[in-house]
């Protein structure tokens, strides 16, 4: 249940509150039973600045050499913290999909 509220059935939460309440079972999980990497897709959509900034914290915080977040986005709070962005793009020249890569690493204070 979100802080301060009363309990509910999940089909009466906010898409956020639904969005938070499966990540946190998805995370804890995890610390049951660890993967290596995982593949969360757009996650945020449905969340506030707010909710993206802890998510993408507590991602940051748990990412090591040995578990990786892969994470697509459009929201600048989550992506801005990643180490590395890949980018996807139509190459017109032969008709194929290309994908760019920055390393975000470089560019840390």
């Amino acid at each position: 249940m979100p802080p301060m509220k009363r309990f509910r059935d999940m089909e009466q939460l906010s898409g956020g509150e639904k969005t938070v309440a499966a990540l946190a079972l998805l995370f804890a999980i995890h610390s049951y039973q660890p993967a290596p990497f995982f593949v969360l897709d757009e996650v945020d959509a449905a969340l506030d600045n707010t909710n993206v900034a802890k998510i993408a914290n507590y991602i940051r915080s748990r990412a090591s050499g040995e578990f990786q977040f892969i994470v697509i986005s459009l929201k600048n709070s989550l992506y801005e913290r990643g180490n590395s962005l890949v980018g996807i793009y139509r190459d017109q020249a032969v008709n194929s999909s290309s994908s760019l890569t920055l390393d975000l690493t470089q560019y840390d204070d």
